[in-house]
């Protein structure tokens, strides 16, 4: 199995592990009504002890005020993107490990290492666009009057959404890289022994 591989995938579990972890917490955006907002959750300080928050969580219908002013179109769509992203993340663990388990089937399922490694290259493209989707739709839908969020809003949930964008991304780029590999080894000659002997040690 290629290292490009194995630290492709690194990144991928880190970036999913962090994107599950942000959309989960409702540090996002960090204004006055509601103090936090995240991706399932909204949250109001206490006023008299501050450090104590009530959270709401808007992505099911409730009758309560404060909820229904805050489960909003967008809101609806960033937690629904988010749920769909984290979920296909998980499944392309699966395939990921699927891929890793042929790594001593050097000719036989040749076509089907080939595909796996490309479902895995789509997928997560795909999560990288939901993921970019979600904290960049956060990030308009909260600007202030002048169209300017600062720092000091943008909560540590956010940035680790962002970060794990970044990680997708780099993921993406080995992957494709480990899939070059994969063709240009199976597409040369037939393969000999020590070939074969090579192959396993490199990939």
């Amino acid at each position: 199995m290629s290292k490009v591989f194995f630290v492709g995938y690194f990144f991928f579990v880190a970036s999913t592990i962090a994107f599950i972890v942000a959309i989960l917490t409702p540090f996002w955006i960090i204004k006055a009504n509601p103090d936090y907002r995240g991706i399932f959750e909204v949250c109001q300080k206490n006023g008299s002890r501050p450090e104590i928050r009530t959270c709401s969580y808007i992505l099911t219908y409730s009758d309560d005020a404060f909820v229904k002013a805050n489960r909003l179109d967008y809101a609806i769509a960033c937690a629904s993107l988010s749920i769909a992203a984290s979920s296909l993340s998980i499944l392309l663990l699966i395939v990921a490990g699927l891929h890793m388990s042929l790594k001593h089937k050097v000719d036989s399922n040749k076509f089907l290492r080939l595909r796996l490694v490309e479902l895995l290259i789509a997928g997560t493209l795909l999560i990288d666009c939901l993921t970019i989707v979600v904290w960049v739709v956060m990030l308009a839908k909260n600007l202030d009057a002048n169209n300017v969020i600062t720092r000091n809003q943008i909560g540590w949930s956010l940035w680790l959404a962002v970060s794990s964008t970044g990680g997708f991304l780099i993921a993406l780029v080995l992957f494709a890289v480990h899939r070059i590999d994969l063709g240009a080894f199976f597409g040369g000659r037939k393969t000999t022994y020590n070939e074969s002997r090579e192959y396993l040690q490199r990939f």
